[in-house]
């Protein structure tokens, strides 16, 4: 048994041995292996430049063998030295290589599809990339043409990308204000004509667009008004543009047509028969509600006022200038029942800070001079010649040629044989 027992303990001592050399057998013939050694690194070499992903990838793998079999040889340490400090790089270009063979395709279809006005298309393809590349640098000079294309289709009164375009316009806007884009060469976000000059411009005008998609794309044209009024403290063209303003004039312009009737409609229930404390009640009433009427209308005012001004500045903006000037006349007979002093009201009220749209309007009572704030001969609510808000006795709403609220020439705000004059859609500058 001993002798077995001996015999059996030298053979596992042997085939330790065994094992041990033959290991280091191979390592020494692994280094020795010359040929092998220069096929394989001559498969980095053949391939290492090569555009293709498929054969480039054939050389990283090349280099990562020879580095797992033939990195601690000495015969190999130069090549192998070579190939260390590159394997790194190699890696992140496959990575790259590998994202643009998918990249590549989407951002083409999107080229493809701007350059031929087809524009279903390249929504779909920046859907695609932002999934796919969420955080890709280049997706600023994507979303910004697209937020512009939906801007640009809602001026035409098509009104199909107003969610896309917002949806664009908000994330550029987001990035931009970040601070950490990569601009083209020239400081520009954009791709083809959908191109921003600035940083500063792309804010301006992509906040504009905001604006005029909500108010006339959405006709959600309250919530438009935080966008116009940003608009004007911002760096950039947009906030010389006369139509911020003009838009901002519009919505008040509907406000002042709804005071108006509601002047009318308490001045028209005023009745002979009333008791004493009746009146007194109805003339407060319809004191407040001229005194709103009188808010309202200076908002109006002021608005146009600063598009009046800005159009009157640009040498193309004469008719459109003219246009919103009838619309000022119009709202300051209202409010003051002449012309006398207009032009001077309009230079004042530019000089002083654009009122905030979204702030509560506060009504405007004038002091009572005439004793009469609702009757009598051209007083109070009506002026004598039948412009401005009233008829020719003092009472009412209307003009001597029309009814609701407007000028004698049937112009300007709501009469019954004329159209508003205001600048619902007026051309705009681009950045």
């Amino acid at each position: 048994m001993k002798t077995i027992f001996r015999t059996l303990g030298l053979s596992a001592a042997l085939a330790a041995m065994l094992a041990v050399g033959g290991i280091s057998a191979f390592a020494q013939d692994a280094c020795g292996d010359v040929d092998s050694i220069n096929a394989l690194y001559q498969s980095v070499l053949d391939n290492y430049k090569s555009t293709d992903v498929a054969v480039f990838s054939k050389a990283v793998d090349s280099a990562k063998q020879f580095l797992e079999k033939y990195g601690t040889c000495e015969v190999a340490k130069q090549n192998a030295d070579w190939i260390k400090a590159n394997v790194g790089k190699w890696d992140a270009r496959l990575a790259g290589m590998k994202t643009d063979a998918v990249r590549g395709p989407i951002l083409k279809r999107f080229d493809d599809s701007v350059k031929a006005k087809s524009w279903d298309p390249a929504y779909a393809a920046v859907d695609e990339f932002m999934t796919k590349f969420p955080n890709d640098p280049y997706t600023i000079h994507v979303t910004v043409p697209l937020a512009w294309i939906g801007y640009q289709e809602a001026q035409k009164s098509n009104y199909k990308y107003d969610a896309n375009a917002l949806k664009y316009a908000k994330l550029s806007l987001d990035m931009l204000r970040a601070g950490n884009l990569t601009p083209k060469t020239g400081g520009t976000y954009g791709t083809f004509e959908y191109t921003c000059a600035s940083k500063d411009e792309c804010i301006s005008f992509l906040t504009y667009a905001e604006g005029f998609i909500t108010y006339y794309g959405e006709n959600n044209k309250q919530a438009a008004l935080p966008y116009y009024y940003e608009v004007s403290k911002l760096p950039g063209s947009f906030k010389n543009n006369p139509a911020v303003y003009a838009t901002i004039g519009d919505y008040y312009y509907e406000s002042v047509k709804k005071q108006a009737d509601q002047v009318k409609a308490k001045i028209a229930d005023q009745k002979d028969t009333d008791p004493d404390d009746v009146k007194a009640k109805k003339e407060a009433d319809i004191k407040a509600a001229i005194g709103m009427l009188n808010g309202y209308t200076e908002r109006a005012m002021d608005a146009y006022s600063r598009a009046y001004s800005l159009a009157k500045a640009d040498p193309k903006g004469a008719d459109y200038a003219a246009k919103v000037y009838k619309t000022l006349q119009t709202l300051y007979t209202v409010r003051f029942q002449k012309q006398d002093g207009i032009d001077a009201w309009i230079a004042s009220a530019v000089t002083k800070p654009l009122p905030d749209p979204t702030s509560t309007v506060t009504p405007v009572v004038d002091a009572d001079t005439s004793g009469n704030s609702t009757g009598g001969t051209g007083t109070g609510v009506g002026a004598a010649n039948g412009n401005g808000v009233g008829a020719a006795n003092g009472t009412g709403m209307g003009t001597v040629n029309g009814t609701g609220m407007g000028a004698a020439n049937g112009t300007g705000v709501g009469n019954a044989a004329a159209s508003k004059t205001t600048a619902a859609k007026p051309a705009v500058k681009h950045p």
